[in-house]
């Protein structure tokens, strides 16, 4: 879509997507008029990643019941190498920064490159405002994940704790393991 005419696009994007979906025969199939210049990229392998998960509403629910369990507001699985987002429970209404995951991957995509070009390793990290907190850590094999809390009243060690016992489970779901 890069190549395309702004004022072509939709028109385009419709045309090859009607080609594909008369070859695809039983096949459902999405298509994405994505462009490597803005979030829609990012979105469509954020849509595809999520979607052929075998797990997707147990981890889905799983997320909530931990959001629950740790009265945080968010919770975010990014994909460990690319940190693409996986997953995500919120509290959040729609509307509010659609682009927040992009940004976040952005902003820790960036600081990961920093530790690695000052020969340093990025596990975690708990930031702190006066509005909430977040806390990031590798989780899974495959994941980091980013819980945030909206009060001061939940301990960060009491979450850290949660987020280690919860691992096995979470690496289980994701691998589709019995549950």
């Amino acid at each position: 879509m890069d190549l395309v005419l702004d004022q072509k696009r939709n028109e385009v994007f419709h045309k090859r997507r009607v080609q594909l979906e008369s070859k695809s025969g039983n096949f459902t199939i999405k298509c994405f008029p994505t462009s490597i210049w803005e979030a829609s990229l990012y979105k469509a392998w954020t849509l595809i990643v999520s979607e052929l998960s075998p797990n997707k509403e147990i981890i889905e629910k799983s997320l909530k019941n931990f959001a629950d369990a740790c009265q945080s507001s968010e919770v975010v699985l990014f994909e460990k190498n690319t940190f693409l987002l996986y997953f995500a429970y919120s509290t959040k209404k729609e509307g509010d920064d659609e682009q927040r995951f992009e940004k976040i991957s952005h902003i820790i995509k960036k600081f990961k490159l920093s530790c690695m070009s000052s020969n340093s390793s990025f596990k975690s990290m708990v930031i702190e405002t006066k509005d909430y907190s977040a806390y990031l850590d590798e989780f899974t094999n495959a994941t980091y994940i980013l819980v945030i809390l909206p009060s001061k009243n939940v301990s960060i060690e009491m979450l850290k704790l949660n987020t280690s016992l919860s691992r096995k489970a979470f690496e289980d779901k994701l691998n589709d393991k019995e549950q």
